[in-house]
């Protein structure tokens, strides 16, 4: 399953195809998850379902109501998933957060913290109730893949894409805007889901990225990667502090909540520097680089041509899904 347009497919063909493939599997995926696999079952349906939703984004002119009805739906079924997930982010967090810092008083408090969350977190995925949620969640992802072949999209090649990619460009520069701006953690977090829809976007594209494409692609992973780091131990944060009042663990609640604090100036000061490279160029510039992916086919009529990997030293890292 490749989240990409393939040579010759059409990008309206494409792009339904592309949406059934990822729906159709996070459903499969939530049907046959045992005890061990389910947490990564739903980790991955919620990442499926943000890649459908930037397509849907992407071709929102064209889609009109469609839009709204389909976009509401996957957010639901990913927001009633979340609280399953939520739990491991917040451990796995935690532990990122004691790489930082080995002293031995933030150890002892991460610790403490982590037997409280370990404990929550199994509690909440006992019994029925995660396995009901996740079969109702797969019926309606299965249901929202049927729907697919309904959309109305007509136009094709460059013209059906543009609009839709510049777009969520110029709403990328806007939320790297207000998040230098505003030292508000909620700016970061509205910043990288616009950062996430032109990381998908380009990803349609990789059978025509050429070396520049590529190396932004690896740049954007990375800025997506530090913006989600950086809204987890936010969440983290609340909880703690939700928390604390309840436990009365006010010492190492405190103690964490100032790691926290230093690591996400860290992310948020590498990110504002990675994204002020990455959304530098004017859209218009933007589009017309976009445009030039597509003229080696236009031109020859041979099936597009894949380039050599980007500069090493291009940032690398995993993708934050939640």
């Amino acid at each position: 399953m490749a989240y990409c347009l393939q040579p010759g497919e059409s990008v309206r063909e494409g792009l339904r195809r592309i949406a059934r493939e990822e729906l159709s599997a996070a459903a499969g995926g939530l049907r046959q998850a045992t005890t061990r696999t389910r947490d990564d079952a739903i980790h991955e349906a919620r990442k499926s379902v943000k890649k459908v939703r930037a397509i849907l984004r992407l071709m929102r002119g064209e889609l009109g109501g469609t839009y709204q009805i389909e976009n509401r739906r996957l957010r639901d079924v990913a927001q009633r998933l979340s609280v399953y997930r939520d739990g491991t982010v917040m451990i796995e967090t935690l532990d990122q957060l004691g790489g930082h810092h080995q002293d031995d008083r933030s150890a002892r408090a991460l610790a403490a913290i982590r037997r409280g969350l370990a404990e929550n977190q199994r509690r909440q995925q006992r019994g029925p109730r995660m396995t009901g949620a996740m079969r109702r969640a797969a019926d309606a992802l299965l249901a929202a893949s049927a729907r697919v072949g309904r959309w109305r999209l007509v136009m094709d090649g460059p013209v059906a894409l543009a609009p839709g990619m510049e777009t969520a460009y110029r709403r990328g520069r806007a939320g790297l805007a207000a998040a230098r701006r505003h030292a508000q953690p909620e700016y970061c977090h509205e910043w990288r889901k616009r950062v996430k829809d032109h990381w998908y976007h380009l990803r349609l594209l990789e059978n025509r990225w050429n070396a520049a494409t590529r190396a932004r692609e690896r740049s954007l992973k990375e800025l997506e990667r530090w913006l989600g780091e950086h809204h987890n131990l936010e969440v983290l944060s609340a909880r703690l502090a939700a928390e604390a009042s309840a436990d009365r663990k006010p010492k190492e609640v405190n103690v964490c909540r100032d790691l926290i604090v230093a690591l996400q100036c860290e992310l948020r000061r590498k990110a504002l520097a990675l994204g002020q490279r990455l959304y530098n160029e004017p859209p218009e510039l933007f589009r017309k680089h976009l445009a030039q992916l597509w003229r080696p086919q236009r031109s020859t009529g041979a099936a597009p041509m894949r380039s050599d990997p980007g500069p090493e030293g291009t940032p690398k890292g995993a993708v934050a899904g939640d």
